[in-house]
């Protein structure tokens, strides 16, 4: 056997069984006006499925909250949604149109958290969603310029356990469509700032109440939105992706050392992570 044909090898993921190891990666595509994935979506992803990527995961979909996406200043706009009747069909649609050519597919869950500029998205008028306030450190490495800079350093009100506890309703609503529609496997996406993230990262979860201060207490967030998808997911995999970066800082770490990430994956993982 050579060492690229393990690449052609099934794996199992639970109870999905996924036929190689080619996953396709989220890819932010912009072709969802007013969050509705347009028909090029679901050929977009039939090509996929044509051409033998093993698991699809789908480009970030807001999940059922206000202020889940707008623009994150990096023009990112008509991202797709997983709530309402008109993007509902639409995603059913693309999971029957994956599923007809043998293909499998996961929605990435997303709630982009502080990095939603105010203003921008389906619901301008909420309030982005930053656990402490804050943006995070404005003056790391970062693709954005000075004039986003100067928008999104103003703080605003921390999180209330109001609005922590809506965005894991909205989580679990989402993940709850994902499944009555017919999706493979959830995704979530816990990387680069958003808002599971910014809970995890000390640069943007100052908070010193219990979704703050010590690790354990910065994953309390992470931990309950999963608890939440797999209540609703029944044995669907659950999928969790995280970074060490941030687009508001690409030296920023969530863990200073292997025992510090072992402890962040492993704490997520026995809440009921798959991958």
């Amino acid at each position: 056997m050579s060492k690229l044909s393990s690449i052609f090898q099934p794996f199992s993921l639970g109870e999905l069984d996924i036929p190689n190891r080619i996953v396709m990666a989220p890819m932010t595509r912009g072709f969802s006006p007013n969050g509705v994935p347009s028909d090029g979506v679901a050929d977009y992803y039939r090509r996929r499925a044509e051409h033998n990527v093993g698991l699809i995961v789908t480009e970030g979909v807001g999940i059922d909250h206000p202020a889940a996406i707008g623009d994150s200043g990096l023009g990112d706009s008509n991202q797709p949604v997983l709530h309402g009747e008109g993007a509902l069909n639409a995603w059913r649609n693309i999971v029957e149109e994956v599923h007809a050519v043998g293909g499998l597919i996961a929605p990435q869950l997303w709630h982009q958290g502080p990095l939603r500029v105010n203003g921008t998205g389906l619901y301008p008028e909420a309030i982005s969603c930053r656990p402490s306030g804050i943006w995070g450190p404005t003056n790391g490495s970062t693709p954005f310029g000075a004039g986003l800079m100067e928008q999104v350093s103003a703080p605003t009100r921390p999180m209330s356990e109001e609005d922590i506890a809506d965005t894991i309703s909205a989580f679990e609503r989402s993940a709850a469509n994902a499944k009555h529609i017919g999706f493979d496997a959830i995704a979530i996406h816990g990387a680069h700032s958003y808002l599971i993230d910014a809970f995890i990262w000390e640069g943007t979860n100052k908070r010193s109440d219990r979704w703050g201060g010590s690790l354990q207490n910065r994953l309390r967030y992470g931990v309950e939105v999963i608890k939440a998808i797999r209540a609703v997911s029944g044995n669907l995999p659950i999928i969790y992706r995280f970074s060490q970066w941030k687009q508001s800082d690409f030296d920023a770490k969530i863990a200073a050392s292997p025992a510090e990430l072992e402890e962040i994956l492993g704490t997520f993982a026995d809440a009921g992570i798959d991958m």
